[in-house]
């Protein structure tokens, strides 16, 4: 049986992950606490024979003790469950004025000292988010690119356990805090210089032959395919089901795009399943 499970940050995009995991079939429960799991999953089998995927959101409204539900995980993955933790956040600022604009009270919040209430829920989360499968960063995305997001990434789980995900950003719109690995690439060649290739992209064959004239560039580029190479092979070997790959330049346009496709192709002849975004091309 195929379990989502959806934690995170309050404000950071859970009941929108559920209604994305409800649109694509799955059975979805809000708000289940820890120790009524086993008794939910057997009462599901027993009415669901058809093994309908589930989607559960578990978070601290309940004062969900995380100790417990990584417990929990790891008991029913023992009893052949598939099992992801689904881990949804944003940065301070932009829960703040979520709950600001929706009039909201954050959960946690005490005497109206909301920002005080975000930071210590990342504290008490911290546990929970370091063994979650996938961590998704929602504070550059609406509803809509959220749930897009989460069924472009469930069609490639769906159809091979291990995926290769691959983002390209601008440093000046904010860095990647979800990704396994994040490479600065400001101190290669910009095209943005260039009058003829600054309105164009890394997606434009001019950028990527102007990138990839500079000796470094191609030797940055040959070192971290050797790199991401091994990686991926232990991330895999060791059960993990994606690794996540940040390339950031200045404005997110030309450098980061270009070795974003780059290797893509290369993994991709490799025989891996790639999912490449280019954050600041999709705004």
């Amino acid at each position: 049986m195929n379990i989502k499970i959806i934690t995170g940050m309050a404000g950071g995009g859970k009941s929108t992950a559920l209604d994305a995991f409800e649109d694509m079939g799955y059975y979805c429960l809000d708000n289940l606490p820890p120790t009524l799991l086993d008794d939910f999953l057997s009462l599901l089998k027993r009415t669901n024979p058809d093994h309908e995927p589930i989607a559960l959101v578990m978070d601290l409204r309940l004062g969900v003790f995380f100790d417990e539900l990584l417990t929990k995980v790891e008991e029913i993955r023992k009893k052949d469950y598939d099992v992801q933790i689904i881990f949804v956040e944003a940065s301070k600022q932009t829960i703040l004025n979520r709950f600001r604009e929706a009039r909201r009270t954050h959960p946690q919040e005490k005497d109206g000292k909301t920002l005080e209430a975000i930071e210590a829920e990342t504290i008490a989360l911290a546990k929970v988010r370091d063994a979650s499968d996938i961590i998704i960063d929602t504070t550059r995305l609406n509803a809509h690119q959220l749930k897009e997001k989460i069924q472009r990434l469930e069609g490639d789980i769906m159809s091979r356990k291990f995926q290769i995900i691959i983002t390209s950003f601008g440093f000046k719109h904010g860095s990647m805090s979800e990704a396994d690995f994040v490479f600065d690439l400001r101190f290669l060649p910009n095209p943005y210089y260039e009058p003829e290739l600054t309105d164009k992209t890394g997606l434009d064959e001019e950028v990527r032959d102007y990138v990839l004239a500079d000796p470094v560039s191609r030797e940055m580029l040959e070192r971290m395919k050797s790199l991401l190479e091994l990686c991926a092979e232990q991330f895999r070997s060791t059960g993990r089901d994606n690794m996540i790959i940040g390339l950031g330049c200045t404005g997110g346009h030309h450098r980061s795009v270009t070795f974003g496709l780059l290797l893509e192709e290369h993994f991709r002849d490799l025989g891996y399943t790639v999912l490449r975004t280019d954050r600041e091309l999709e705004l």
